[in-house]
């Protein structure tokens, strides 16, 4: 049985701001340093986006509307929030919802940052 971090920390509640019937809405670790960086994580494991079905992909709207809604409650509000889904490293599916505040560098080189190590640069 192939061991999943996402699946793991999904059954010990780790950081969840919310969930939904199909997906968990996560705060970032603390070592992300960027407040505000979340998590969406199908809360089924599933390695692809074409493997969801038509009721998760409408349960995603929901919870990517209260993602966005916790993203406009923060003290600071960030000027972009982008979004990352590669699920390589860990596959499964999730999406890293990454802020950029005022003064923060713009585009690729901020996900790298917030990314981490093995963020591999664009071509």
């Amino acid at each position: 049985m192939i061991t999943c971090p996402i699946c793991d920390s999904q059954k010990e509640k780790i950081n969840i701001i919310q969930e939904t019937k199909h997906w968990v809405l996560r705060e970032a670790p603390s070592d992300k340093s960027l407040s505000g960086y979340l998590y969406l994580e199908s809360k089924r494991h599933v390695e692809s986006w074409a493997s969801l079905t038509k009721e998760e992909c409408s349960d995603y709207g929901q919870i990517l509307f209260s993602a966005l809604e916790s993203s406009s409650a923060l003290e600071v509000k960030p000027e972009k929030i982008y979004f990352a889904a590669i699920a390589e490293k860990v596959p499964h599916l999730h999406v890293h919802l990454v802020p950029r505040y005022e003064g923060q560098e713009k585009g690729i080189s901020h996900l790298e940052k917030a990314l981490g190590p093995g963020f591999s640069k664009p071509l």
